[in-house]
């Protein structure tokens, strides 16, 4: 074999190379894209249910299954305002006739008063509405891919506060970290999630 004949072969044996390893290396990439920002914070025995409010209807069917479990006597709704369209009639309200059919008593069920716009407005909101209760302990269910930012936002709200958070990922969710790049779903709310996050670290630097 002469010299150019082994530079061909060389160089297709590194392309044969690269075609594998480098499709590998995206997938691992990708993966631990997802896996950052999945977190699950051990359960345990709390005061209060917090349902963040968004995503599909696998959060408030988290909330319902932990406290079937008993890990909590009480659910907390966040209002947002936002209104389901073809009911006319807010998203919270809903909610609750929702939390109402699973079992869970009237009493049972605290909203914030106040219009959140964001996951910062909500811990905000849930912080001046347990002030006066003997709430010690909080589990917060939201979607996987929120549960980093989450977690971040209301350790910095309820930083000093004494009460315990505990962050959890609704388990009926469609998003999976190994696999959220084989949809467009997938790309929007990853992406969106990722922007979310450099927005709010990015502004809590500033400040």
């Amino acid at each position: 074999m002469d010299a150019n004949s082994k530079k061909r072969a060389i160089s297709r044996t590194g392309c044969f190379v690269l075609l594998i390893v480098l499709p590998c290396l995206a997938v691992l990439l990708l993966t631990a894209m997802g896996g950052l920002l999945v977190v699950a914070d051990p359960l345990k025995r709390a005061d209060a249910i917090v349902i963040l409010s968004g995503g599909q209807v696998n959060r408030i069917q988290e909330a319902i299954q932990l406290y079937e479990e008993k890990y909590a006597d009480t659910v907390i709704l966040t209002e947002t305002g936002a209104v389901i369209k073809s009911y006319n009639t807010q998203y919270s309200k809903e909610q609750r006739l929702i939390l109402l059919d699973a079992g869970i008593p009237p009493t049972a069920i605290l909203i914030t008063p106040r219009k959140a716009a964001s996951t910062l407005d909500e811990a905000n909101d849930v912080k001046a509405l347990i002030a006066d209760k003997n709430i010690h302990d909080l589990i917060i269910v939201t979607d996987p891919y929120h549960t980093f930012r989450t977690r971040l936002i209301w350790k910095e709200v309820f930083s000093g506060s004494g009460i315990n958070l505990i962050v959890r990922p609704a388990r009926g969710s469609w998003y999976r970290s190994t696999t959220w790049f084989l949809s467009a779903k997938g790309w929007e709310y990853t992406l969106n999630e990722y922007a979310k996050l450099l927005g709010f670290i990015v502004l809590h630097k500033l400040d």
